[in-house]
């Protein structure tokens, strides 16, 4: 059966297509954004720029914006595809960060790429649209451009080369434990160190060996462990008054680092 939805994101240039087709064939057509699209199952044989081309499960497809293709299913045994459509004029700014302001918006190289460490980028990019926080989709986008641009287009990526200093990463670590309740965004850390977030992202990481987001959840961990300890609280609040979702998404994650759930933990288990 064919489905189709659009899910957008928290940026506004940017935007999830979840599909999968069977019987339907795309006739020759264009877009106005780019189109990373990412093969979940079966195949896709399309025609782009002349070349017929035939993608599988794991390859990612690249379209910019007004490239003539169609495309369909091999054989009429259908595909699944999520495609992340991304506004040009974003990718542009995006890719000014990525190259430290030496270019903007590259020209793409590639029709296809098959590339393992892509492919993960790009499952966890989409796993930010079906839950999560805004800074957790955030900070998988980045690596996954960095990585998809990198391979198949004329950018080259630049890394920032340090960390913090001393001033700046202390007056961010305490703005951070102001906001366990209510994470920001990676836009607004990057805004608060004056800073892309591509820039924020990688010295962030650099600076404490894991990715904002990740780091930010071991804080409220850690924080709640004394209060799951000392039994005052009912393990509800604990999980509301440090930022988690539910009881349920901090019990999971809280038995994922320390082995048990808090309950557990608290009955002396």
């Amino acid at each position: 059966m064919e489905h189709t939805s659009h899910l957008p994101s928290a940026l506004p240039g940017v935007r999830l297509i979840d599909a999968e087709y069977h019987d339907f064939a795309f006739p020759r057509h264009f877009h106005l954004e780019y189109h990373v699209g990412l093969l979940l199952s079966g195949q896709q044989r399309f025609v782009s720029g002349g070349e017929r081309c035939l993608a599988g499960r794991g390859d990612t497809l690249l379209m910019a914006p007004e490239q003539i293709h169609d495309g369909a299913s091999l054989g009429g045994e259908g595909y699944r595809i999520r495609i992340l459509a991304i506004e040009p004029d974003w990718l542009d700014a995006a890719s000014r960060s990525l190259s430290d302001g030496r270019q903007g918006a590259p020209r793409l190289t590639s029709s296809t790429l098959r590339e393992p460490v892509l492919q993960r980028h790009l499952q966890a990019v989409h796993a930010g649209f079906f839950g999560g926080t805004a800074l957790a989709l955030e900070s998988a986008l980045w690596p996954a451009l960095a990585c998809l641009l990198g391979q198949g287009s004329t950018l080259r990526v630049r890394e920032p080369e340090r960390g913090f200093d001393a001033p700046t990463w202390q007056r961010l670590r305490e703005w951070l434990e102001s906001r366990l309740e209510s994470p920001p965004s990676l836009e607004e850390l990057a805004a608060f160190c004056g800073l892309s977030p591509w820039q924020a992202l990688r010295r962030f990481r650099q600076h404490c060996g894991l990715p904002p987001q990740q780091w930010l959840t071991q804080l409220r961990l850690e924080r709640a462990l004394p209060l799951v300890l000392r039994g005052t609280q009912p393990l509800s609040q604990v999980a509301l008054q440090l930022g988690f979702y539910d009881q349920a998404h901090f019990s999971r994650l809280f038995r994922r680092t320390y082995g048990l759930p808090p309950a557990r933990l608290r009955a002396g288990y």
